[in-house]
């Protein structure tokens, strides 16, 4: 393992410099974790989008959800380490969706060369996307179509569709990246804060549902779960944006130890085409998730063929109690697993 004097972890860096977050980032957990017997999942920290200009696209989650954030940079000897970039430099935003939801960290990658790849549609595997859940979804779409964003849904208006949270109203669209969005109406958790926004839910597309559940429910310990039927609902069809003639599958749970959301869907009936990018290309999508016995569930991970993104692909020391790796996902979704350097948890 490689060690880095005097650094900290990604996620602890990014929450100090947005200590304003601090207090209501629901579904995360400060490092150094508890004690933990679990060797898996055990919190979610934030979600993550690398941005091409984190300027421009916090201006617009800004102008359409109402979020706020300070671009900051990111000085430190440790991002070349954990994302095996010799050299990169990063600047930082972090925001909240608050309520129900989690914060939401958009990246900028810089001095290293990035590869910039042709926007995922939503069948794609690999294709992330966020699922913000707001109070007026009207109200949304008429910011989307101010800030001229492109819109998915076929009818290029919100549509009545089953959702996570019930029959809802709900609309996809992209960000100034290409990263889609959806918003999904919803009625305000107990204690809501003020504004737009009452919760989020992370949305990945699969290549293989069986597949992925192995790796999301056996190895990381999700409790995952849905019809596994296939659909093709048209109103469904519509708000994604899909031709007539494809067809769906979705599960969903809870991030262990949060209460932050995950949805999973895989599509069939329609040319798809792998969405996989590196950790600093823009649009590149994770999620920084605490885990407990790094070092036994990274060595489970390799032996089901699973890819280390870090240096040497080893975990990283970032401090004396903290220790961190990027791997990804079977579908490409970059993930950083940040557990204790205790050997014993």
């Amino acid at each position: 393992m490689r060690k880095i004097s005097r650094a900290v972890s990604l996620f602890a860096i990014c929450t100090a410099s947005a200590a304003v977050f601090s207090a209501v980032a629901i579904g995360q957990s400060p490092a150094p974790a508890a004690p933990s017997t679990t060797v898996g999942v055990t919190g979610l920290m934030h979600a993550i989008h690398s941005t091409n200009d984190v300027d421009k696209t916090l201006a617009f989650y800004r102008d359409v959800f109402g979020v706020a954030g300070q671009v900051r940079p990111f000085p430190s000897q440790a991002v070349p380490i954990l994302t095996n970039s010799p050299g990169v430099t990063l600047r930082v935003a972090m925001t909240s969706f608050k309520g129900e939801g989690f914060n939401f960290e958009l990246t900028q990658f810089s001095n290293v060369e990035r590869h910039v790849a042709p926007a995922p549609e939503i069948v794609d595997p690999g294709a992330p996307h966020m699922k913000v859940l707001v109070r007026d979804i009207d109200a949304i779409a008429a910011a989307v179509k101010k800030v001229g964003a492109p819109i998915i849904t076929s009818s290029g208006a919100p549509v009545t569709v089953p959702t996570a949270v019930g029959t809802a109203k709900a609309m996809f669209f992209r960000d100034p990246d290409g990263y889609i969005v959806e918003a999904i109406q919803a009625p305000a958790p107990p204690n809501a804060l003020e504004g737009a926004v009452v919760g989020a839910i992370m949305g990945l597309t699969v290549r293989d549902m069986d597949e992925s559940l192995k790796f999301w429910n056996g190895l990381l310990g999700f409790e995952l779960a849905g019809n596994m039927t296939f659909s093709s609902d048209p109103a469904m069809l519509d708000l994604m944006g899909i031709a007539k003639g494809g067809s769906f599958r979705t599960v969903t749970g809870v991030v262990p130890g949060s209460k932050a959301r995950i949805e999973l869907t895989e599509f069939k009936g329609m040319p798809r085409k792998p969405f996989d990018l590196r950790v600093t290309d823009p649009n590149a999508s994770g999620m920084a998730i605490r885990v407990g016995h790094i070092r036994e569930l990274l060595v489970k991970l390799k032996a089901q063929g699973g890819r280390v993104l870090s240096r040497d692909g080893e975990i990283v020391e970032w401090s004396e109690t903290v220790r961190n790796v990027f791997v990804k996902d079977p579908n490409g979704l970059n993930l950083e697993l940040v557990g204790s350097a205790d050997p014993n948890q």
